[in-house]
């Protein structure tokens, strides 16, 4: 049944059918076993994965890849299985909606459902639109067996669903559906209250303009019977909590959980309490780079143990399931154009309240799937770093010092984390700047610094010509002035709109400096 399957209705000419309307509207073209155009060996990128395990205990993982290093329109989606609790795995299906475009497949979820089903979701559209795109599955009675037999593609609603599902206490099916940056009330509630068979929107949650990113949201039904959302945002997580069972929501705000804008995973474990995966300590907002489980025993109003999943900068996008035994996966991706592994946690409650890393129960970074080739991006020329003969000679007799609110001062080293929104680390150290500490600021926004001892302070600053967020002319009209240093490579040396100059001026105590996106303070302690 299934290979007929295929041929009859995947294997049709694009657009028969659907002539008057979009094509991302139109079932994908295949689905079915991975062509050699799929190949893991054939893949300039891979990453934003999910996973599911079946009753019987086969482990399910999907994500989404392409020939080329972008998410564009050669995304297609990628289904693996393990029948060995993850000593091996093997790619079973690709969704893929028309080859080289112009409809991609990206952001794919896995749920294990009530009834015993596995659906296979994931979003269809053309370039990054989600507004109209569309949250499709494939659904199968056969998730114990390596080659299960799926079902006919069923869109169920616009948007993307990036996000597990949710069964509330009153059997209740809920996706977190979303319409991303494009609408009001973006952040969609969709429900089925006869097991998936029909879906409709009961409300949304608005996230406010400014802050709005890719939503991302997910669920929690608390025990008082109100429905707890989380969301991601330009600034980290947002909530809003719904009393008339999702009907209506507040309109999104800050959450109190530091994050970096990128998602995050929370599910209720079957002690009752909640489970957290997210980036660094809960009060610390680091880049994407500290993958870590937490778990709170009050609904989410505190978090408590840490168990380090995965330090790395370039870790991102957590999801899992824990399963009846009580053991927690937890599948992220690492470096989507670079290494492309997509990896898997395993562990228990108390292992994450304990903060262990060691023992039968924790297992760390297991590869899933390793990815090379496909059409890399071409190396650019190496650029020479600009000698700035024409600057001042660096001062350090008077050593001034720099605050920002909360933000941390630390050792300027290579490896450090730069910003407290990206996961960009320090590539190079100039003998010149040994010594120094800067302070942890955000990438992106209007920061206000301020001259906490009189003196000599520095900031480092692409300059106009490499970079269009260069902060030069704001700091000039500050009255700094560039030094005679050779640039400094700070991350990322391929590309040399992120060669830094540096800037230095004599200020006063409490004096105050705006500054924009991006510049890094420097001072001498």
């Amino acid at each position: 049944m299934f290979r007929r399957f295929l041929l009859v209705f995947f294997f049709l000419p694009h657009g028969i059918g659907f002539a008057s309307e979009p094509a991302f509207l139109a079932p994908p073209q295949y689905i079915g076993p991975p062509q050699p155009q799929h190949a893991a060996t054939n893949r300039a990128f891979q990453g934003i994965p999910s996973m599911a395990v079946s009753p019987g205990g086969r482990l399910w993982a999907n994500w989404y890849a392409g020939v080329t290093p972008g998410e564009d329109h050669n995304n297609y989606v990628v289904l693996s299985t393990s029948g060995d609790n993850g000593a091996t795995w093997k790619e079973v299906l690709v969704v893929d909606p028309d080859g080289d475009g112009p409809v991609r497949t990206f952001d794919p979820e896995l749920w294990m459902g009530p009834d015993g089903k596995l659906r296979l979701f994931w979003a269809q559209a053309q370039g990054h639109e989600a507004s109209v795109g569309g949250v499709w599955c494939i659904e199968t009675d056969q998730p114990d067996q390596e080659q299960a037999q799926w079902g006919r593609p069923v869109r169920i609603t616009n948007g993307v669903m990036m996000c597990k599902p949710v069964v509330l206490t009153t059997g209740e099916w809920v996706l977190p559906a979303s319409t991303w940056r494009q609408t009001d009330g973006s952040a969609k509630m969709v429900v089925s209250t006869d097991q998936g068979r029909t879906w409709s929107i009961r409300g949304a949650c608005n996230v406010p303009v400014e802050d709005r990113q890719f939503d991302e949201h997910m669920f929690v039904e608390r025990k008082d019977g109100s429905l707890w959302l989380l969301a991601r945002t330009k600034y980290g997580i947002g909530q809003s909590v719904s009393t008339d069972r999702g009907r209506t929501w507040p309109d999104l705000a800050p959450s109190g959980i530091e994050h970096p804008s990128a998602r995050f995973f929370i599910t209720r474990l079957q002690s009752g309490n909640l489970l957290l995966v997210k980036h660094g300590p809960i009060d610390q907002r680091t880049g994407r780079s500290h993958l870590t489980a937490f778990v709170s025993t009050d609904e989410g109003r505190t978090w408590g143990g840490g168990l380090l999943l995965d330090e790395r900068s370039g870790v991102s996008y957590p999801d899992g399931q824990q399963t009846p035994d009580g053991l927690i996966r937890i599948i992220y991706d690492y470096s989507r154009t670079g290494s492309r592994h997509i990896l898997m946690a395993s562990f228990r409650e108390e292992d994450v309240v304990a903060g262990r890393t060691e023992g039968d129960t924790v297992q760390l970074r297991r590869l899933v799937s390793e990815a090379s080739g496909g059409r890399e991006r071409p190396q650019p020329e190496t650029v020479p770093p600009a000698a700035n003969a024409d600057g001042k000679p660096l001062r350090k007799d008077t050593r001034g010092a720099l605050t920002a609110g909360d933000a941390a001062s630390v050792r300027l080293a290579v490896g450090e984390l730069l910003f407290t929104d990206r996961g960009y680390v320090l590539n190079e150290l100039p003998a010149a700047l040994e010594g120094s500490h800067f302070l942890r600021v955000g990438l992106d926004g209007q920061k206000q610094l301020r001259v906490s001892r009189a003196g000599t302070v520095y900031f480092l600053t692409p300059a106009p010509d490499r970079n269009r967020d260069s902060q030069t002319q704001a700091l000039l009209d500050q009255g700094f002035a560039k030094v005679a240093l050779p640039e400094v490579r700070l991350f990322n040396p391929s590309s040399a709109a992120n060669y830094c100059t540096l800037y230095q001026k004599d200020c006063d105590a409490d004096d105050t400096i705006p500054i924009g996106k991006w510049a890094v303070p420097l001072f001498f302690p």
